[in-house]
């Protein structure tokens, strides 16, 4: 006996050492993100984001060169005479009032904005990430949850064609067990189906996840006397925070450059001329001012009212991303607390279960008893599973969001 219970032991040793972690490794992750289209898209907007700056930040004026050639023929004097005559000139629009200054702090905004924007776009491929890979794992559990119940069909399938064979039971006792052994096979299939589809989906989404065919439960701790700690970092470290108020700074910026465009910038240029055939030659210097019109007016007060819509906007992230704290948080708690109940009346119902097969054995219950305790215990089971594999998808995506896992942005 003592054998027999060490062996038994060794078996759960083994079994425990060759399930797999419950998430894909780091590494996997990484570079199933990074081979990701959105992550490629993402990557090639930060650069054209960062081009952008660039260009802001040496401005858009450019070196203008005029010139002209001319011949002069005067005839009001003995002897008429030609003379070849040219004038030529480079002139440029100067940033002025401060536009410079201010175009390099947009530039700087710029390129922080376009980092936080990649960083979020990681960010929500890998919460997108998380999310189907859980699908999987719902229907990997459901798939050998199923094989289970197919195999304990098959054990009653078997125990009452012994019964039926020997005489205990009327031929319908092999009946109703031949019928439910065909309805949890047909489960079966459904399940392996369901499996396979949501495996392609992971494999063909994010390419180097290594599918697994078992998995360790994880723990969830108690998180409870952290809350307060926890929201104030969920908001610290939320990408779509900074990224809101990135988006503001920029805005605020352009307002203080559209506000500076009110004034127009002058065009210095220099210029040379030769006039009567060189007897003359002239160099100057020449200024120019655009006359300021109502739309450069417009268009600063319109950059005023964008930039306190940008910040209104991040008031409004703010209490939305708190408001996400406490519905991941309340989630996270109730299906915590959903599964400890459901895996305590899944564990009595299964004992019922158990109790119903041996009293059918000794011939002091019915088919059509078994089975129904049979059938409340699988579903029990299925629904306590299930609902575990919730609570630590609620964790997860918390922890994800604390930017406690998968942090490669």
């Amino acid at each position: 006996m003592k054998k027999l219970i060490l062996f038994a032991t060794f078996i759960g040793v083994c079994s425990s050492a060759l399930a797999n972690n419950l998430l894909p490794t780091d590494e996997q992750v990484k570079n199933a993100l990074y081979s990701n289209p959105k992550i490629g898209a993402a990557d090639a907007r930060k650069d054209s984001l960062n081009y952008r700056a660039d260009a802001i930040a040496s401005g858009s004026q450019e070196f203008v060169v005029r010139g002209s050639r001319q011949n002069r023929r005067v005839t009001n004097i003995p002897g008429a005479t030609n003379y070849q005559e040219y004038w030529a000139g480079i002139e440029r629009p100067i940033r002025f009032w401060g536009k410079g200054g201010v175009d390099e702090k947009i530039s700087d905004a710029t390129k922080s904005f376009a980092g936080i924007e990649y960083a979020d776009t990681m960010h929500e491929t890998s919460k997108d990430l998380l999310a189907t890979w859980f699908t999987y794992l719902k229907a990997l559990q459901s798939r050998i949850v199923a094989e289970k119940n197919s195999q304990l069909g098959d054990q009653i399938g078997r125990i009452a064609q012994v019964r039926y064979k020997v005489g205990d039971v009327a031929r319908l006792d092999a009946q109703l067990a031949t019928a439910e052994q065909g309805r949890l096979k047909a489960f079966l299939e459904l399940a392996k189906a369901q499996e396979s589809v949501s495996g392609e989906s992971v494999t063909q989404r994010y390419q180097g996840i290594a599918l697994i065919k078992n998995f360790k439960w994880d723990v969830i701790p108690n998180l409870q006397t952290r809350k307060e700690l926890l929201r104030q970092q969920f908001l610290e470290r939320s990408h779509e925070l900074k990224l809101a108020k990135s988006d503001a700074d920029r805005f605020d910026l352009q307002a203080k450059r559209s506000g500076l465009d009110r004034f127009p910038d002058p065009t210095v240029g220099l210029y040379t001329a030769n006039e009567f055939g060189g007897a003359e030659r002239i160099n100057g210097v020449s200024l120019s001012f655009p006359i300021s019109g109502s739309a450069r007016f417009s268009n600063a007060s319109a950059a005023a009212s964008e930039a306190e819509m940008s910040r209104q906007r991040v008031i409004e992230t703010e209490q939305r991303i708190s408001v996400e704290f406490e519905r991941l948080w309340s989630q996270m708690m109730s299906r915590k607390t959903a599964a400890e109940t459901l895996l305590n009346s899944a564990k009595s119902q299964n004992d019922a279960a158990q109790a119903a097969e041996k009293a059918y054995v000794l011939g002091e219950g019915t088919i059509s008893d078994l089975i129904a305790a049979r059938k409340a215990a699988n579903e029990n089971q299925l629904s306590a599973d299930l609902m575990r594999l919730d609570a630590l998808e609620s964790y997860y995506r918390m922890r994800l969001d604390l930017h406690e896992i998968w942090d490669f942005d």
